[in-house]
């Protein structure tokens, strides 16, 4: 199933070079894949990456890593952008999901680092855009939470994506946001996804859309050895005609799949921003704190407060923070 996307007319340098990195943490580079193989149809050089964000089950210090935090980069592209690749490691031997699909296809990646806020990674892209003749960028969000208004009841992520989305936006460079998987996170309710998808689009902001090909499900499935991602995962599930509830995060929470989990809507992503109101309020952070402050001046909670919740009470699952939580 391919539906349309006009990728030549986001080519504005003519150097048939884009950037597609997940946005939204580590696992969502899984998610790059089916917007990677198109444009890799249409004749596109394509690097794919993400932010440098894993769950706690996959690295247990709280919040995103710097890149002085890496072990054998590639090159430092600016002071919050490096090329990584197979034996790239966060110090102490974690490593990145994306650095894990590098060694699988055997090319180099992305990695974005967010500890020095929504304006110096905002910097650092604009300098990595200018070094590799990058055309525009697609950042992907595997969910859905990039969507947020801040006061869905579900709501459980909301810092990463929209300190990535203000980055972006305010880098001056051209870019997408592709958000697939459509509450396979267990966050936002379809409803509420529709719904933001559908203001967007009124405002002139939905710019196509693409579903996933046989090739796309086959890749995944071997990317996915060995990645600890689950809502990436389940678009490759979606696209394979799974539908319903399926449990996620050691059963504590359920995400709801249907075959519009397999879809990557494409939104543009200056509109986004102007209704994001999460987006904005971190849009002049400097730090991952400054950022966090702001979302709790909004009265959200955040992932970054969740993973140092989970260091102070030392478990080491979803489920143990269920069970001591609810003590």
């Amino acid at each position: 199933m391919v539906l349309f996307m006009d990728w030549d007319y986001f080519d504005s340098k003519g150097t048939r070079k884009a950037a597609v990195v997940g946005i939204g943490g580590g696992g969502d580079v899984l998610g790059t894949i089916p917007t990677r193989n198109s444009l890799r149809r249409n004749k596109f050089e394509v690097l794919i990456g993400s932010v440098v964000w894993e769950r706690f089950v996959v690295d247990p210090k709280p919040g995103p890593r710097s890149l002085d935090e890496l072990d054998n980069v590639e090159e430092f592209l600016s002071e919050t952008v490096c090329l990584a690749g197979s034996r790239t490691r966060i110090k102490g031997g974690v490593v990145p999901q994306a650095c894990r699909l590098s060694a699988k296809l055997d090319e180099k990646v992305l990695l974005l680092d967010l500890t020095k806020g929504a304006k110096g990674l905002a910097r650092g892209i604009h300098k990595m855009v200018d070094k590799l003749g990058i055309s525009f960028i697609v950042g992907i969000d595997v969910g859905g939470d990039v969507l947020a208004t801040g006061k869905e009841e579900g709501l459980k992520s909301p810092l990463c994506d929209s300190l990535t989305l203000a980055a972006l936006v305010n880098s001056g460079v051209r870019s997408i946001v592709g958000v697939v998987g459509l509450g396979c996170d267990g966050e936002l309710k379809l409803q509420e996804l529709e719904a933001r998808l559908s203001e967007i689009a009124s405002m002139g902001g939905l710019l196509g859309a693409l579903g996933m090909t046989r090739d796309d499900v086959k890749l995944m499935e071997f990317l996915s050895e060995g990645l600890n991602t689950e809502a990436s995962r389940m678009t490759i599930m979606a696209a394979k005609g799974v539908r319903g509830d399926v449990p996620i995060r050691e059963g504590t929470r359920t995400a709801y799949v249907s075959i519009f989990s397999s879809i990557t809507f494409f939104l543009d992503a200056q509109i986004l921003y102007e209704v994001s109101e999460l987006a904005k309020a971190v849009a002049n952070s400097e730090s991952i704190d400054e950022a966090n402050e702001s979302m709790h001046s909004l009265g959200i909670e955040t992932e970054l407060d969740f993973e140092r919740a989970v260091e102070r009470l030392g478990v080491t699952s979803y489920r143990d923070y269920v069970l001591k939580t609810k003590r």
